[in-house]
């Protein structure tokens, strides 16, 4: 998460990445228009032994190699961008994805408020040993549509390759206008070869929370990202349930990248008890803060609250989650969280002609005091989701057949289990079984029955599965979540059947 810096005042936005059109970047906020309100404070940030700017060797250092270029180098070199790269590497050197330098250019480009909606493929990007890696994907966007996972390393886009770029340069060619199309080249892990998904660009809103309440009295809240309004739109759908009868609660909090610590402050007041401790903020001197809920006294909820992630629950997600967890007795349900527990801050104004420099300057951690940096913060009941959750999009510049081996017919295995039509393996392979297994749903959809996949067929296998993958019943950890907020109201889940990839860890 960051927080913006308008000179020296921190403006109460906090953000694990900015999203820019739709493909997330580097993780500062435009704060026009709004009041400073400091959320936290922020003495230590500058550091007990941070040099008080240049000494005059290193002064003369780089300015000896600013006339070099200037005198030497075989083509005239622009000197704004000498010095805008110089910024660059020098916060490149510190190793870290969340420091980031931009330049007026960049900054102007990139920087949005947490209002509104984008044209892009709906992905938070990092820049992680000079590559370009999802955080994630968007709920319901192009790139969780087109199976583009957390982690996954984004080689090219439209043929363009990616490595050596910028950030922001890369996010530059990743989006476009709503409707053109980004075929991306990626390298996922454990797979053997890149991946090829074409995604096509949509306008990406920034609604933030969704809410329903079951027959059965449960309700289910899912939070997409902490942005400005989403504590408010939180409030609303909790008083609408709670008038209803809500009897437990369900927080889905997978996919969520993060945002604004303030947002996730206030969204957790809502939820856990007064006074208790809902995330502490440690800066560079050890010096720690802890943010306490503000909740009233006659606020305490009653029901019991379960909360869902997944490997792509990151930063501000974590922090509702371990609050939840540790101040409100909340069960975790899904899979170990991202890891992200560090906060960067974004000045805005201080280096005077709107380039824009993030640095990360504190660690949050658990109430009880562990940061979960690297680590994520594990389940209470882990679930694992069948392997065509994890499926991505089929190719169309070629057709897949018989006899094939590689990633893209694996993909192809799992969709078919997906919809229905399971082959006989899954490591790749197009075996006989395969092909009858596709031959018998090209035959039901009224598909020509070729047991080769062609654009028709990759189509509507990925129209099957997307179907498929929007039925409750078939999303194993929601149900699992259910499962147990029932048995926890004294409700049975009779006629309910999970595989054995549900783990229980600790109760």
């Amino acid at each position: 998460m960051a927080v913006w810096v308008r000179g020296r005042t921190v403006l109460a936005l906090a953000v694990l990445a900015a999203i820019a059109g739709g493909a997330a970047t580097w993780g500062a906020v435009q704060a026009g228009g709004l009041t400073p309100t400091a959320i936290m404070p922020v003495t230590s940030v500058k550091g007990i032994d941070s040099p008080d700017g240049l000494r005059q060797e290193e002064l003369d250092k780089l300015n000896k190699a600013l006339d070099l270029i200037g005198d030497h180098y075989m083509v005239p070199a622009d000197r704004r961008a000498l010095i805008d790269g110089a910024l660059q590497g020098m916060v490149e050197s510190l190793g870290d994805p969340y420091s980031v330098y931009m330049s007026s250019e960049e900054a102007g480009k990139f920087t949005d408020t947490t209002q509104g909606a984008f044209t892009g493929i709906g992905a938070d990007l990092k820049k992680e040993n000079g590559m370009i890696v999802v955080d994630s994907p968007m709920k319901d966007s192009p790139a969780e549509r087109a199976g583009l996972q957390a982690r996954d390393v984004l080689l090219m886009v439209n043929g363009e390759s990616l490595q050596g770029l910028s950030l922001s340069d890369a996010a530059a060619k990743i989006r476009g206008p709503k409707g053109t199309k980004a075929k991306l080249k990626v390298l996922r892990s454990g797979a053997k070869e890149p991946i090829e998904l074409e995604l096509v660009r949509d306008r990406i809103p920034m609604e933030t929370v969704k809410a329903q309440l079951g027959e059965d009295g449960i309700g289910r809240l899912s939070i997409s990202q902490f942005s400005m309004n989403t504590p408010v739109q939180v409030e609303d759908e909790l008083k609408a349930m709670e008038t209803k009868g809500m009897k437990a609660l369900v927080v889905d909090l997978r996919n969520d990248p993060g945002g604004m610590t303030d947002s996730v402050e206030k969204i957790a007041s809502l939820l856990v008890p007064a006074g208790k401790v809902i995330v502490q903020y440690e800066y560079n001197d050890g010096h720690r803060v802890q943010a306490l809920s503000q909740a009233k006294p006659d606020q305490a909820k009653t029901y019991p609250i379960l909360v869902l992630i997944n490997k792509a629950s990151a930063s501000s997600a974590e922090i509702l989650a371990g609050a939840l967890r540790q101040s409100a007795g909340a069960v975790l349900v899904g899979e170990t969280s991202f890891g992200k527990g560090t906060v960067q801050i974004s000045y805005g104004d201080d280096l005077g002609d709107g380039s824009l420099l993030k640095l990360t300057v504190f660690k949050w951690l658990l109430p009880d005091g562990t940061w979960i940096h690297h680590q994520g913060i594990e389940p209470d009941l882990k679930v694992a989701q069948p392997d065509y959750w994890l499926a991505f999009k089929l190719p169309r510049d070629r057709v897949l057949k018989r006899d094939e081996t590689g990633e893209d017919v694996k993909n192809l295995q799992n969709i078919l289990e997906g919809v229905g039509f399971p082959a006989d393996r899954k490591d790749g392979y197009f075996s006989e079984a395969t092909e009858q297994a596709l031959r018998s749903f090209q035959q039901q959809e009224g598909l020509t029955v070729t047991g080769t996949v062609d654009e028709k067929t990759a189509d509507r296998l990925e129209e099957a599965l997307y179907g498929e993958l929007q039925k409750p019943e078939n999303d194993k950890q929601l149900q699992a979540a259910l499962d147990k907020a029932r048995s926890m109201i004294g409700l049975t889940s009779a006629g309910r059947n999970f595989s054995p990839s549900v783990e229980y860890v600790g109760g």
